[in-house]
């Protein structure tokens, strides 16, 4: 999501006394599945996020979900889910692969790259390590490709 402030305005300014703004494209409530009308589910979260993103990636963009919140809010649960309640990871897997089947030509071939990571206390971490990924990795910055994670 790219938001433009209000008038333009990006100088300096003293914020702490002045209200502040958000934007969202999303509010998904989740606390209480008896309550049908609000409650949205793995599936839901997939449909609003996941195949928008999936459709943009097969037209060649870059794909990228930044999942954010205090620990214990269910991020990780949003991108992995459970075994009966599949997340945002596998369901795009699933998607991705699927379509790469149907869409897939003599001239034409697909490369998927994937990254997992955690920012956590300032520490990045692979959570595709096999060897369980505790080794923190180093952020760089290329002058032409600009911040890559090494390693």
């Amino acid at each position: 999501t790219i938001l433009h402030p209000a008038g333009g305005n990006l100088g300096k300014t003293d914020s702490r006394n002045q209200s502040k703004v958000f934007a969202y494209d999303y509010c998904f409530w989740s606390m209480d599945e008896t309550d049908t009308e609000r409650f949205a589910g793995q599936e839901v979260v997939f449909q609003c996020l996941g195949e928008s993103l999936l459709h943009n990636a097969f037209q060649g963009y870059n794909a990228c979900i930044f999942a954010y919140g205090q620990t214990g809010s269910g991020k990780s649960y949003t991108m992995m889910g459970s075994g009966d309640q599949p997340g945002l990871i596998p369901r795009l897997c699933s998607a991705l692969f699927e379509r790469t089947k149907l869409e897939q030509r003599e001239e034409e071939s697909f490369t998927v790259e994937v990254s997992y990571m955690e920012i956590y206390n300032e520490k990045v971490r692979d959570l595709l390590d096999p060897k369980g990924g505790r080794q923190t990795l180093r952020v760089r910055e290329h002058k032409v490709l600009g911040p890559y994670v090494d390693g």
